[in-house]
């Protein structure tokens, strides 16, 4: 956390993360017993933002699958599923607005089978983040858990035109992420004002008050007494 910290405070850069399944690693202690996550970072947690300096759209899930009752961080397909349909919203948005629903999509497991361990109930990807690809299509998740200690193993997959990365212990990434024109604001048809017979009488009359009208001449008749 203090590492996190630092990168804010003395080299003024923003950071996003999310939590993985050893939660306590991460938050540290605080005052009267109190945890804390890291102070001036953005918890990316079932949210969806848009990074204001570069127009990044980035999402995060947090935690492993479930497998035992000690760690905080676990989850159910059906609870990771539910996490991701409370995101849906903003996607579908985006996916209007800027022409793609996502652009990075941080986790801390994996999909399963790409780049996890299956035999592992700890270390398995999520059967739901398969389908958030598929569904969103961001051009890359990044995601840590497994620990590649055999370095001669491949930390990129790609899996429906998604680059799937672990980035244990550390990556520095070259993103290449196309620039999409936003979708053009729908501008509300202009109201179009109903004229109503006192109207059309109204301006009659005012027409006739401002024509020269040429004066009737008298009858022959008329002018005898």
């Amino acid at each position: 956390a203090r590492y996190l910290e630092f990168i804010v405070d003395d080299l003024d850069k923003p950071v996003y993360y999310v939590l993985g399944n050893h939660a306590e690693e991460l938050t540290r202690g605080g005052d009267w017993g109190k945890r804390y996550r890291p102070q001036g970072c953005v918890d990316l947690c079932g949210k969806v933002v848009r990074d204001p300096g570069s127009g990044l759209i980035l999402a995060g899930l947090p935690g492993s699958p479930k497998y035992n009752e000690a760690e905080p961080e676990q989850y159910t397909e059906a609870e990771m599923m539910w996490k991701m349909l409370a995101m849906t919203p903003r996607l579908l948005w985006n996916r209007y607005r800027h022409g793609r629903a996502l652009d990075i999509l941080v986790t801390h497991a994996p999909p399963r089978d790409v780049n996890d361990q299956p035999e592992d109930p700890a270390h398995r990807g999520f059967v739901a983040m398969r389908r958030f690809l598929r569904w969103f299509r961001p051009a890359y998740q990044l995601h840590g858990h497994i620990h590649l200690y055999d370095r001669s193993r491949s930390a990129r997959t790609t899996f429906e035109g998604t680059e799937v990365i672990n980035v244990f212990p550390y990556q520095e990434l070259d993103l290449h992420v196309p620039a999409v024109e936003p979708a053009p604001v729908p501008v509300p048809a202009p109201i179009t004002a109903t004229t109503t017979a006192a109207g059309r009488l109204r301006t009659a009359t005012r027409d006739m008050a401002q024509r020269e009208v040429e004066p009737v001449a008298k009858s022959p008749l008329e002018s005898h007494p």
